[in-house]
């Protein structure tokens, strides 16, 4: 009986996978796309199967991940520049758990999350969420920064609020991951309000692109088989002072789990990238290692 139930979970993580591929291919077709995405991924029927296996081996890890939601969170005390991770749409904390080992690894050791409702709540209430939440960070340490990554919607929260005038002088990096900068076209199947306004063109996108940069170091990853943002001009910040990585074929999801990622991400914080060494946060730096 349970090898039946996992057969037909299994086939349904494979089925909604070929479906939003199926998107993807639509979006991006019609927006003139397809011939950019092949050129950067070489053979794109095996980039998208990389990208449906991704797909599903990502589901199936964050399934029993969500559960680790409901623990407590470890009384640590952790010293360094606080990296404040922001999930993406329909997620919650637990899906950094393989990125933080990374991060950990790397010598980051004050890794913070932010968990917001994106079920029943709309990005004004997650985003005044955050808001308190890094507050609270720096209010800590006076004088003190953090930095924000952020992953798909997390990412453009983390724009608009290191963004405010208030945080210009306290972030010392931003980095987002797969973040729909110009909304998406899978969001016209969204359910709720938060989905729905991820539309292109409706008030997130609108808001986002609003709010001026930081002065920081800024760091868009994305990939080009990305079955959760279409077409791929809604993955380009295009603004000045981004740089922007593409990483390998994979899913939306994988980015959190992938290696690759990262590593990407780690030697941009670097202290020859972002000057990390002046900004200490609790006595504490973090201790890099330089590949």
């Amino acid at each position: 009986m349970i090898c039946i139930i996992l057969a037909i979970l299994c086939a349904l993580l494979v089925g909604f996978a070929i479906i939003r591929y199926g998107a993807f291919l639509i979006s991006n077709s019609r927006a003139g796309q397809l011939p950019v995405i092949h050129q950067g991924v070489g053979r794109l029927d095996k980039a998208l199967g990389k990208g449906i296996l991704s797909a599903v081996a990502a589901e199936c890890l964050l399934l029993p991940m969500t559960l680790c939601a409901l623990l407590p969170d470890r009384g640590e005390k952790p010293i360094g520049i606080p990296v404040l991770m922001i999930h993406g749409l329909y997620h919650n904390k637990t899906s950094w758990f393989f990125m933080k080992r990374h991060f950990n690894r790397a010598g980051f050791t004050n890794i913070q999350t932010y968990q917001y409702n994106s079920f029943t709540k709309d990005f004004d209430s997650a985003l005044a969420g955050l808001n308190i939440r890094v507050a609270d960070i720096l209010a800590k340490s006076p004088g003190g920064k953090l930095i924000l990554v952020g992953h798909s919607l997390g990412g453009l929260l983390a724009r608009s609020v290191a963004g405010k005038s208030a945080y210009q002088d306290r972030v010392a990096a931003l980095v987002t991951l797969g973040s729909p900068h110009g909304g998406s076209d899978l969001a016209w199947l969204g359910t709720n309000t938060m989905a729905r306004d991820l539309i292109p063109g409706r008030s997130i996108s609108q808001h986002v692109n609003s709010v001026p940069d930081p002065q920081c170091p800024r760091l868009s990853v994305y990939t080009l088989t990305d079955e959760y943002v279409f077409p791929l001009t809604m993955l380009r910040i295009g603004r000045p002072g981004w740089q922007e990585h593409i990483c390998a074929p994979m899913s939306h999801v994988w980015m959190l789990f992938s290696k690759n990622v990262a590593t990407q991400v780690t030697n941009f914080l670097l202290p020859a990238d972002c000057n990390l060494k002046l900004n200490t946060f609790g006595g504490g730096v973090p201790k890099m290692n330089v590949p």
